[in-house]
């Protein structure tokens, strides 16, 4: 069973193209390098987003989580960012 990460954020600025570029060349290939299906990153308001991630199963998303931990740190030094919370659970129907 497919198991998902949602991870919510907020910013201190609106974003810009180049938070968006960051996050397309360099956090996305670090979540994928740590084993993720897919991960999205969505606009939940002007200066809030969530990230979903989908892992194969929820053993393969703890290994993941002490190195996400380390990405999320470094995303909160380089950007004026912030997460705000978690939620993380298996994925019980999808498309």
């Amino acid at each position: 069973m497919t198991y998902g990460v949602i991870s919510q954020w907020t910013s201190s600025t609106a974003f810009d193209a180049s938070m968006e570029a960051e996050a397309r060349e360099k956090y996305i290939p670090g979540i994928k390098a740590l084993g993720a299906l897919s991960s999205f990153f969505i606009y939940t308001g002007d200066t809030t987003f969530n990230v979903v991630t989908i892992y194969v199963d929820e053993a393969t998303a703890n290994a993941a989580a002490k190195k996400q931990k380390a990405m999320r740190a470094q995303a909160a030094a380089e950007m004026p960012v912030k997460m705000v919370g978690e939620s993380r659970g298996a994925v019980f129907a999808s498309f």
